[in-house]
């Protein structure tokens, strides 16, 4: 169980490194699968935020803070509401819900993914209501399925977002949404962390940062639409193995 993790966790921060995100889409319902829903959403928002504060030390200097400052606050205002929600469900309903969120979400990039190919940009890059919607779709997103990414694509499509600012912008935005995440999932919810051992800990730890090393190796060599293809099918075969096991146990 431990190589099949630090395996989805190299793939997830490869992806987050070569195209801005990817990690919990792609890491987490693998995640889930290999050590449950709670703890694995959990351990997602966790490896998430320390990929994205890495990531974000090489960007910085092109984040653009005020739409970051717009999606942060809507995010964090509906995570104690999001936990709450949750918080009765059963880890079935759980499995569902992460499943049927990736599927969804990949489903609505792809979607999206058209729409840029043929320029179609319907939001203006300064309303400040498409930010407010986005922050709070990818606030429940990370509370319920650790995975806050694909609402903030969208966006990113449907506004013109710049690529690279994008890319940067979202760095920061992911640590505050999986923190504040994890932070009202502990204080409000049975969830936990999965029980590894001390060295446990440093191999699954230790292999975000392999991750991220090699992804900074990969992005100059390997194009953005063999990214984007490898993500798609890996997210969709973690998503329906999810989403299948959770209504096998329902």
């Amino acid at each position: 169980m431990l190589a099949l993790l630090v395996l989805a966790i190299l793939v997830g921060g490869i992806l987050q490194r070569v195209s801005g995100m990817g990690f919990g889409l792609v890491a987490g319902p693998f995640i889930v699968l290999l050590v449950g829903p709670l703890e694995g959403v959990l351990f997602v928002n966790l490896a998430g935020a320390i990929a994205s504060v890495l990531i974000l030390g090489r960007v910085v200097r092109l984040v653009e803070w005020r739409r970051y400052a717009w999606l942060a606050a809507t995010s964090v205002a509906v995570t104690v509401p999001a936990a709450l929600l949750l918080r009765d469900a059963s880890s079935a309903a759980l499995e569902v819900t992460v499943g049927a969120v990736v599927v969804a979400a990949m489903t609505l990039a792809v979607v999206t993914t058209r729409l840029r190919k043929e320029g179609v940009h319907p939001l203006g890059p300064d309303a400040r209501w498409p930010l407010a919607v986005t922050g709070t779709a990818s606030g429940f997103g990370s509370v319920a399925a650790g995975i806050g990414g694909p609402p903030v694509a969208v966006y990113a499509v449907l506004s013109g977002w710049d690529p690279r600012g994008f890319a940067a912008t979202a760095q920061p935005f992911f640590a505050t949404n999986a923190l504040a995440a994890l932070v009202a999932k502990l204080s409000l919810t049975d969830a936990s962390f999965p029980p590894f051992s001390g060295w446990e800990w440093a191999t699954v730890l230790g292999s975000i940062v392999a991750g991220l090393v090699v992804g900074d190796v990969l992005a100059p060599r390997v194009s953005a639409a063999a990214m984007r293809r490898g993500l798609i099918v890996l997210a969709y075969v973690g998503g329906f193995a999810t989403l299948g096991q959770g209504l096998a146990h329902l």
